[in-house]
């Protein structure tokens, strides 16, 4: 009863050019740092097909002395400072020089390493969901400050931490008949021979499960005074009982910042921001701070940060969550494979 058409609607897009991505960060903390070097996909293959690591490259971070300090590739386009040879010092500059193997030259912007303020305190509020299906959650806040010289330009980004229990020798496989019959993991340390038997250790029965910020939360000094940010909203994690099921950390980093780097962070928020807003404003370029010393027309992607670090860390008590919570699910599958961000290596602080 209803009838429409459609007609296709062509569009000549230029042909894509692959840009080099960077993604380094240096601070006050001991290091090592990482410089991770990518070039950039077709946007029809990015959902296909991973960021092609730059390999083989000469990556050095160089201070305001002009000491060069060379980064060794650990993995296919992750690059990595000497841990005893560079830690950064607040008031010194850092910039990043890079030299592909095909001879092109990249150079960052001097960044200056200020000083990152302290945070003052760490809290949260839950949030119980109405829908069964969706975990609750704990918003984070965090009260800090900066000091009383200086810009007071931050960022702020969290880590969580979480011990998770699994049951791979549970696994099963369907047989052809249409039923299952027991196939434990090789990793659980069983066989079945007509019944479970341990023959090793399990080393992919305990993991521990990461997970990170994945939003930019930048300070906006206009709505602050004397250089103190209250209750500063920092994003939504879980709660369930997996995740209290031996201890629940969370650490948070505020950043300190320079204009340009200030500049692009915010300008990152609110893209992030204005993406589920239905009057989501114009997208707008994002400049790094890396330019091509071969050819200053060749646009890079990213950015290398220079900041001062000042940390805050708890243990999240289950009291957080205003309400019981259930017994652990059980889980047939290796913990590697089944949680986020896993590593079966125990934090050296846990």
């Amino acid at each position: 009863m209803v009838m429409a058409c459609v007609d296709p609607l062509n569009i000549k897009l230029a042909n894509p050019q692959m840009r080099l991505i960077v993604d380094g960060l240096i601070t006050n903390l001991p290091g090592p740092y990482q410089v991770k070097l990518f070039n950039s996909v077709e946007l029809s293959s990015a959902n296909r097909k991973r960021f092609e690591p730059v390999t083989s490259a000469q990556v050095f971070i160089v201070d305001d002395l002009q000491h060069k300090y060379l980064l060794t590739e650990i993995s296919p386009g992750i690059y990595e400072t000497n841990e005893n040879e560079l830690t950064g010092e607040i008031g010194r500059s850092y910039y990043l020089t890079i030299k592909t193997v095909t001879g092109i030259q990249y150079e960052s912007n001097p960044q200056r390493l200020a000083n990152p303020g302290e945070i003052t305190d760490l809290y949260f509020e839950f949030q119980e969901q109405p829908k069964p299906q969706f975990s609750d959650e704990l918003k984070i806040f965090i009260d800090a400050k900066g000091v009383s010289e200086g810009d007071n330009l931050f960022r702020w980004r969290w880590t969580t931490i979480h011990k998770t229990k699994s049951n791979p020798e549970l696994h099963t496989e369907d047989t052809p008949g249409g039923g299952v019959r027991p196939a434990p993991e090789p990793c659980s340390g069983y066989v079945y021979q007509g019944r479970l038997i341990q023959v090793g250790e399990c080393t992919c029965c305990f993991c521990w499960s990461y997970n990170y910020s994945d939003g930019a939360f930048v300070s906006h000094n206009e709505f602050v005074s004397e250089n103190q940010f209250n209750k500063q909203f920092l994003g939504s994690i879980p709660v369930t009982s997996m995740h209290f099921y031996d201890r629940y950390y969370i650490e948070v980093q505020q950043l300190s910042l320079t204009e340009e780097a200030y500049d692009f962070w915010n300008l990152v928020e609110k893209q992030q921001k204005g993406s589920t807003d239905i009057f989501q404003p114009n997208s707008i370029k994002i400049r790094g701070n890396i330019q091509s010393v071969t050819n200053p027309d060749e646009p890079v992607l990213g950015f290398f940060e220079v900041s001062g670090a000042a940390i805050k860390s708890l243990y999240i008590p289950e009291s957080e969550a205003l309400k019981p919570l259930p017994p652990i699910e059980m889980i047939p599958f290796s913990c590697l494979e089944y949680f986020k961000n896993p590593s079966n290596e125990k934090p050296f602080f846990w």
